[in-house]
């Protein structure tokens, strides 16, 4: 009895060790693979880290690609087995800020600048309080800016539903077209599905100005509800693109049997995949994209808070440094000598909008974004402040749109619009641009001064070319001066006509009202001959 006992005792531990060597083997493979792609991740990372500080690696990442440690190129974007322009690829891996963040030195003068504006925030407060016994906290821009939230929220949700009703439409045609069997009656419904398409996008377009306008929405509400029908317009544009060869190749041939018929993921991507898409933080169409494991919440709230603070700091330099000298615009006479200075003293504050517009936008709020769908390609920009030409920056300034220009314009029109003429190309891809920036703002602030499109359309061209053969030190203090006046002399004209409509309204509402800009006509700029040059140097 006492041997059976023990048996029973011995099968019972070599049971329990089996199964904690098989949970603890699972485990062990399980941080492996873990550690094996942390390890991919963390070599990746080093090297673009590593390049980054050599000053080494702009060129090659401002095509997108990268090097392995064999100085064998890595290539960002899949090159094409026929000879054509290469293909974006989407690779697991951090923003650039977000690795540099990790290096105590780039963390520390975060740090400082945090504290600068906090300081630049505490000295305006002691000052208001001192001088007049109050405290502008600088929010009425906020305030002012993003009324009647709720009813852009209910369009933002209009324009949802209207672009999922998308993928039925492209889910009928394609059907359709698959059981079709003649080429001409294919022909008519491929060229009926154009006219749709193109007709959607411009009903689109021209529904939500309609209601921007309609609903009188204020200027930061119109912005970011017209950023978002821009968003949508791209986004339709990408899907129904990348997924028409799909269509055409599964449903082309001789006519098939009922068993050789494609099924319904030849034709169409799962409805799955396209919700995804019109969430996610890129505007290039892939089934597949990069996963992380989990979402992390701290990283959501901290961008989040982010996203916050900047909006509110935004709010502050506007309030504080831009509304007072502009205010009075169409008011009174404006002299020369007085139009000149606020100009110049609107360098600043645009070039710290500029910085934390770029904050807020491409790094705190994609990421947040990113986190939240668990989407691991995160090189939303790569390090366009060190870039040394036009073109460059332009290349690492905003990867996502870049991304989406060079997909669907540039790569397009060099492969069968233009037939390998880039010149032409690139005129086109810096004209869809210029124009969906100048609707963007002519319909947010009700007024048509195109100031941006004069900038992207011929400053942007001119600078391509000037800029081009530069050294680097030369070129990227040439790109930060022309960023830094050109952002103040944007910033400074919008807001001299915004204060000049709103101080001296116009007659009615006719096309030439929103045409020709109030500040020049309404008490506006005098000349004035008398201006006179005093310093030591000039004698009694």
């Amino acid at each position: 009895m006492k041997d059976m006992t023990i048996d029973k005792m011995r099968e019972t531990m070599n049971a329990m060790v089996h199964g904690l060597e098989k949970d603890v083997s699972r485990k062990l493979d399980l941080l492996v693979d873990d550690l094996l792609s942390e390890v991919k991740l963390f070599n990746l990372k080093n090297y673009e880290l590593r390049e980054l500080f050599r000053d080494s690696s702009s060129s090659s990442l401002s095509n997108g690609a990268a090097k392995d440690g064999k100085g064998a190129k890595l290539d960002r974007r899949k090159r094409s087995p026929s000879g054509k322009l290469p293909d974006k690829e989407f690779v697991a891996r951090n923003s650039l800020l977000t690795d540099l963040f990790e290096v105590k030195h780039i963390k520390t003068i975060y740090h400082i600048f945090i504290v600068i504006l906090i300081i630049m925030f505490l000295n305006t407060v002691v000052h208001d309080f001192v001088d007049r016994g109050s405290i502008n906290l600088g929010f009425r821009p906020i305030v002012g800016g993003f009324g009647n939230f709720h009813i852009s929220l209910l369009l933002w949700s209009c324009m949802q539903l209207l672009t999922l009703c998308v993928y039925p439409c492209f889910t009928a045609w394609a059907q359709i077209r698959r059981s079709l069997t003649k080429n001409d009656l294919r022909k008519t419904w491929d060229i009926s599905a154009l006219f749709a398409m193109v007709l959607y996008q411009c009903c689109f377009i021209v529904f939500v100005i309609k209601a921007v306008l309609w609903l009188d929405l204020p200027p930061a509400a119109s912005v970011a509800v017209l950023m978002e029908m821009t968003r949508f317009t791209m986004k339709v544009h990408a899907f129904v693109r990348s997924n028409v060869p799909r269509a055409l190749n599964a449903s082309s041939g001789v006519k098939r049997s009922s068993e050789d018929k494609p099924t319904f993921t030849e034709l169409v991507p799962a409805f799955s995949k396209f919700t995804y898409f019109l969430f996610a933080p890129t505007l290039v169409y892939r089934d597949e994209y990069p996963r992380t494991k989990r979402i992390r919440w701290f990283v959501v709230t901290r961008h989040v808070l982010e996203v916050i603070g900047v909006i509110f700091y935004i709010s502050f330099i506007f309030e504080r440094f831009l509304n007072p000298v502009f205010d009075h615009f169409g008011n009174d006479q404006i002299s020369a000598g007085k139009f000149v200075l606020s100009m110049f003293s609107s360098v600043m504050p645009a070039s710290l909008t500029f910085l934390c517009g770029f904050y807020c936008l491409l790094h705190a709020w994609m990421n947040a974004s990113s986190e939240l769908l668990r989407f691991a390609d995160r090189m939303f920009y790569r390090d366009w402040w060190n870039a040394s030409s036009f073109a460059e920056y332009i290349r690492s300034w905003n990867v996502v749109v870049h991304d989406w220009l060079y997909t669907y314009i540039y790569k397009d029109s060099v492969e069968h619009l233009f037939k390998n003429c880039k010149p032409l190309a690139t005129i086109l891809v810096f004209t869809v641009s210029a124009v969906f920036h100048e609707v963007i703002l002519a319909f947010a602030f009700r007024f048509f001064y195109p100031v941006m499109f004069v900038q992207f359309e011929f400053m942007g061209l001119l600078l391509m070319f000037v800029t081009r053969n530069m050294s680097k030190d030369v070129g990227n203090i040439l790109l930060w001066f022309m960023l830094c006046v050109g952002n103040g002399i944007q910033l400074s004209l919008y807001n001299m006509e915004y204060y000049a409509r709103r101080n001296c309204p116009v007659s009615g509402d006719s096309l030439v009202d929103y045409m020709i800009p109030v500040s020049w006509s309404c008490n506006g700029i005098s000349h004035n001959p008398n201006w006179t040059i005093t310093g030591p140097w000039v004698m009694d």
